[in-house]
């Protein structure tokens, strides 16, 4: 039975030691998708802040343009 019992022991602890770094996976994931969300949001921005800066003549034009092609 001590044998046995030592086999669970291990059993349990490697699971146990198996769920800490699935813990810990899922926490460095979840970081890792915030920043990719923060990265977005501040493209997103510099894009629309660049977009706004380029004036109302060019995104007349680029709206003249893309009538016809958005038939197509």
């Amino acid at each position: 039975m001590a044998n046995g019992d030592m086999e669970m022991n291990a059993q349990a602890t490697n699971l146990q030691a198996a769920e800490n770094d699935l813990k810990q996976l899922m926490a460095d994931v979840t970081r890792a998708m915030e920043k990719a969300q923060e990265a977005v949001a501040r493209i997103t921005s510099n894009a629309v802040a660049a977009t706004a800066e380029t004036g109302s003549t060019t995104s007349s034009r680029s709206s003249a343009h893309c009538g016809p092609l958005s038939k197509a």
